[in-house]
């Protein structure tokens, strides 16, 4: 067999014959098809109406349209019948009336030329078997009217179907007499852009992503793959509406997504531009570098971020939660505290809010901010560690060195602090009141922590109990795990007893653990009036319950 000098592309005729495979659609799919087809030719208004029939409820699609002059375009499948103008506008393809594929349909129309109108009936089967359909005369207003019977699925279905077809829709839709509720696309913009035959409209809408529906293709909504910029005082999406825009195409036959060409690439370039203009337009913005820099790219000038960083507050074992941070102006003796492990940053922040030399100058790093000279002229602490001092020797603990430190007062603890500046690096002491080690990677709970004290008078039980609480509390969320709440009380009891007994001695945390169970457990069964008495011994309980004793004059 010799091989043919050219070949072409061409469709298969015998491709009809799967046509009910091409198509699988519900009823909304079939409503947005034939809205569609009512808008292109000239319609002012589409009315569904259902009426009871013999087999079920039967639904008439009707517009008042400039009809179709040949029915024999309606069964070619890719043939549109529609003008060049058309056409070359939206690529119709010729395939919305094939989302009936496979059901009994009657299809009347009438141009406004004609005297007369014409009707075909195509049985559920004439789809694919290429069966001759008969085209009757018939007495039909001008436009084009499709009846066909629904099932239970689509009868159920129609009346959300019909209202989210018509929401977006250019042109009115009426259902059994109600004109469906139609909403600008891009209703509630904060601004609205128009360029290249579209609308683009700006939304501060934190819920959306790329993924969302955001480009409005005359009534058929889809994701456009536009990606929110995010910042502190707001996230920026877009939606685009499409006005005249014959280079932007949804893929066939479903028009569920965007064909991705040349074109659909310049519209996101062009909303990437509308979300930066805006930004522009505000006070001020809080966009990373990177986007800074994109938005030049697209040739918007945008000031530098507002110079604003958060107060620095040390890691916690459980990351949901923390303390509440304010908002620092950026300024020359600020210090970005780079991160460590909780242990290493709770201790760490107990000596340096101490401190006035620094106890209003730490902030949290900003790496989106990375590039602004603002943020880049900011000194920042590399390196939190520990020197200590017990019996003449120096331990040296980090977040890469732990010495396994005994519990107990010692003879000076003190943090060093790495500093990075434009004019090089130093190294920092400041008296640290405690420091607790504690390696979250092998330890499970809070009785493996290590509690070093500078003196007894250096802390409070209080603080102490704080910073186990910040290192060491990380509840379990396993299926069968006490609450949240249930945990954290159990945990603070065992701090409690555990900063006492360092600070007062084990006979004083076992009066607090024993004064704690019986708050929680027995004083509230003690009536209004009366005081319970207790001697409790290993081998002696006697309990007695009172008049509650009155204070002296």
């Amino acid at each position: 067999m010799s091989l043919p000098s050219v070949v072409q592309a061409q469709v298969d005729p015998a491709a009809v014959t799967k046509v009910t495979r091409l198509f699988n659609n519900t009823i909304g799919d079939v409503l947005a098809e034939l809205i569609q087809n009512a808008r292109r030719a000239d319609a002012s208004r589409v009315t569904l109406q259902t009426t009871e029939a013999e087999h079920g409820v039967e639904l008439s699609i009707c517009d008042d349209g400039i009809g179709i002059a040949d029915p024999a375009v309606l069964l070619a499948l890719g043939k549109s019948g529609w003008d060049d103008t058309i056409a070359r506008r939206e690529d119709p393809a010729g395939m919305g009336v094939f989302s009936l594929a496979g059901r009994h349909v009657t299809i009347r129309s009438r141009t406004r030329t004609a005297k007369t109108g014409w009707q075909i009936t195509v049985a559920a089967h004439a789809w694919e078997d290429g069966t001759p359909i008969p085209v009757a005369p018939c007495d039909q207003p001008t436009g084009t009217e499709i009846l066909l019977a629904l099932d239970k699925t689509w009868t159920n279905a129609l009346d959300a179907a019909a209202r989210s077809a018509a929401r977006h829709c250019p042109i009115p839709v009426y259902l059994n007499g109600e004109e469906l509720k139609r909403v600008d696309w891009l209703e509630g913009a904060c601004a609205i852009h128009e360029e290249e035959g579209v609308r683009i409209g700006i939304f501060d809408d934190r819920r959306a992503n790329a993924q969302s529906p955001s480009i409005n293709f005359h009534g058929v909504t889809v994701s456009g793959g536009f990606p929110p910029i995010a910042e502190h005082q707001g996230s920026w999406c877009a939606r685009v509406d499409i006005v005249d825009a014959p280079e932007l195409q949804l893929v066939l036959p479903a028009r569920k997504e965007m064909v991705e060409n040349d074109a659909l690439s310049a519209l996101r370039r062009a909303v990437r531009r509308a979300m930066y203009r805006y930004i522009a337009t505000r006070p001020s913005h809080r966009l990373a570098y990177a986007q800074y820099s994109e938005a030049a790219r697209l040739g918007v000038a945008l000031p530098q971020a507002a110079a604003l960083l958060t107060q620095w507050a040390p890691a916690t074992a459980d990351a949901h939660v923390g303390l509440s941070r304010a908002e620092i102006p950026a300024a020359d003796n600020l210090l970005i505290v780079e991160g460590s492990i909780p242990a290493i940053e709770q201790s760490a922040h107990l000596a340096l809010r101490a401190d006035p030399a620094y106890a209003t100058r730490l902030v949290s790093p900003e790496p989106r901010m990375a590039g602004y000279r603002w943020y880049d002229q900011i000194s920042r602490i590399t390196n939190l560690s520990f020197e200590i001092e017990r019996d003449g020797e120096t331990q040296l603990y980090s977040d890469e060195e732990f010495p396994g430190l005994e519990s107990g007062p010692v003879d000076a603890v003190r943090l060093v602090l790495t500093i990075v500046a434009t004019a090089g690096v130093t190294a920092t002491i400041v008296t640290a009141p405690a420091v607790i080690e504690y390696d979250d990677s092998a330890c499970w709970g809070v009785e493996e922590a290590a509690v070093v004290i500078a003196s007894t008078e250096a802390v409070t039980v209080e603080a102490i109990v704080d910073l186990l609480e910040g290192t060491c509390f990380s509840p379990s969320d396993e299926r069968d795990a006490d609450s949240w709440e249930t945990q954290h009380d159990r945990f603070l009891i065992d701090a409690r007893e555990i900063a006492t007994s360092i600070l007062h001695g084990d006979d004083a945390a076992l009066l607090e653990r024993l004064r704690t169970v019986l708050a929680n457990r027995v004083q509230w069964f003690v009536p209004d009036g009366r005081q319970f008495r207790a001697v409790i011994a290993r081998g002696e309980l006697s309990v007695a319950l009172e008049p509650a004793s009155t204070p002296e004059a």
